[in-house]
């Protein structure tokens, strides 16, 4: 079954020196269960898509469905109830501890106490951002993205401060917890190597969105 649904997506920058369209009309779905991968050098675009996906921004012409139903420009009940979002940055409050900046997204303790324990957090809880390594940091945000269940998972270069290891475990981690928890994904790179992993890709090229 479809999960999501874009239908003549258009988005249009403005600036004083003139305005820079990112990608005209373009369409895109997304299954239930499916993880899908977002390919392109920077700049290409890819994080202006996701960000309409995830309702942080709005194009300028085109129609978003979610479970077929239509979504306004405006759609926040879908951004915090059935989307989780994994950032470039973590963007993990330095004054809270694991806990704590998990229990941002719920408050339903038994759903934090699982995932501290399906992400093998559970001795972190109580460690700070500053006391967290990167990959340690990245597993508290997918866990924080994904601990309220949300049918969609949306990651924007979720491997960029990464080594070469620790970018492999948090892919991995993503799509393996995807399947576990029966959520769809949508994972942007700029390395072409993680493509193998995932059920689709794609890239944007030429304001178009293109199988690849």
């Amino acid at each position: 079954m479809t999960l999501l649904s874009l239908q003549n997506i258009s988005k249009i920058y403005n600036s004083n020196i003139g305005n820079f369209e990112v990608f005209k009309e373009i369409n895109f779905e997304i299954n239930e269960n499916e993880n899908v991968f977002l390919f392109g050098p920077s700049g290409c675009g890819k994080s202006s898509l996701l960000n309409i996906i995830s309702g942080l921004d709005k194009p300028e012409k085109g129609e978003i469905f979610f479970l077929n139903k239509k979504l306004s420009n405006n759609h926040h009940g879908f951004l915090k109830n059935d989307i989780g979002i994994i950032f470039q940055d973590h963007y993990l409050i330095s004054e809270l501890n694991t806990f704590e900046n998990i229990q941002l997204k719920t408050n339903n303790l038994s759903a934090i106490s699982e995932i501290l324990d399906y992400f093998q957090l559970e001795d972190l809880k109580n460690k700070y951002p500053n006391q967290l390594s990167n990959g340690q940091k990245q597993r508290v945000c997918v866990a924080r993205a994904l601990v309220n269940r949300p049918k969609l998972l949306v990651a924007d270069e979720p491997t960029s401060y990464l080594d070469r290891e620790n970018a492999d475990l948090v892919i991995d981690l993503i799509i393996k917890s995807s399947k576990k928890f029966k959520v769809s994904s949508i994972v942007a790179s700029h390395d072409i190597s993680f493509k193998k992993k995932f059920d689709n890709s794609y890239t944007i090229k030429e304001k178009n969105l293109i199988k690849c």
